[in-house]
């Protein structure tokens, strides 16, 4: 079947992309890793520099656990007890006992009655918000949320979606006050830690505001958040904004 003219679409695409500097296909792939010494982190080898090495900025790995030497260790024993993967997903057979040993720790570190492992922080939000998301629903989004609740938001189809200026907590409580009685349901999405500017949202506030509110919405309103920046690298105990803001419990 030609695809001649689809082709020459893409093309044309693709160059408008390439022409705008915003591509994303041309990787740096990585060949090698100098473990750190001297109280220097590791380096990294890239393809076609040689043995220049370079410092990785753009990992989501800001403790470096992934080289740690227990982590290391406990990934050597899985596999040699497990194997290199399940080799389905987890609602066919791909459901293996260390999967849900994680999901119950993670669930109990942050005093929930239950968890659930996605493969990635993106994913984690297109797998979320949709299911959540009626054509009775009042979806509100903070401006500068992550590119993946921006999606979501659009496969969600909500019957109504309002997005507030960065931060902007006044127009979040006027967008609940003017949506309750025409709306069985509200949901606020939010990120935690902002990853384009460093900042983070009052989760305590917001929580406030959707308690205000939630008598207006026979279906609740429901916060959801994005925290995948904060966990682990955010609050005393490495639990993220919740935890930072503190005030903020299981109704998140």
């Amino acid at each position: 079947m030609p695809f001649d003219r689809v082709e020459a679409v893409l093309s044309e695409a693709l160059a408008d992309i390439d022409a705008r500097g915003v591509a994303k296909r041309h990787e740096s792939v990585i060949v090698g890793l100098v473990p750190g010494e001297a109280g220097r982190g590791p380096r990294y080898l890239l393809e076609g520099f040689g043995d220049k090495r370079f410092l990785r900025m753009n990992s989501n790995g800001y403790l470096g656990l992934a080289l740690h030497q227990r982590i290391r260790k406990a990934e050597e024993e899985a596999v040699s007890a497990y194997g290199a993967g399940p080799g389905a997903v987890r609602f066919i057979s791909g459901t293996w006992a260390p999967h849900t040993e994680l999901e119950r720790r993670l669930a109990a570190f942050h005093s929930r009655p239950a968890g659930m492992v996605f493969s990635s922080a993106y994913a984690t939000t297109m797998g979320v918000l949709p299911p959540l998301v009626t054509n009775e629903t009042l979806l509100i989004s903070d401006e500068l949320n992550h590119n993946s609740i921006i999606n979501a938001m659009r496969l969600a189809r909500p019957g109504e979606k309002q997005v507030y200026p960065h931060l902007d907590l006044a127009k979040l409580d006027a967008a609940l006050r003017d949506g309750a009685g025409k709306w069985r349901r509200a949901i606020v999405v939010t990120d935690g830690i902002f990853s384009m500017r460093g900042d983070h949202a009052p989760l305590d506030d917001i929580m406030e505001i959707a308690r205000t509110h939630d008598a207006g919405f026979p279906e609740n309103v429901i916060v959801v958040t994005d925290d995948s920046h904060g966990v682990g690298a955010f609050g005393a105990a490495g639990r993220g904004v919740e935890e930072y803001c503190g005030g903020v419990r299981s109704d998140l």
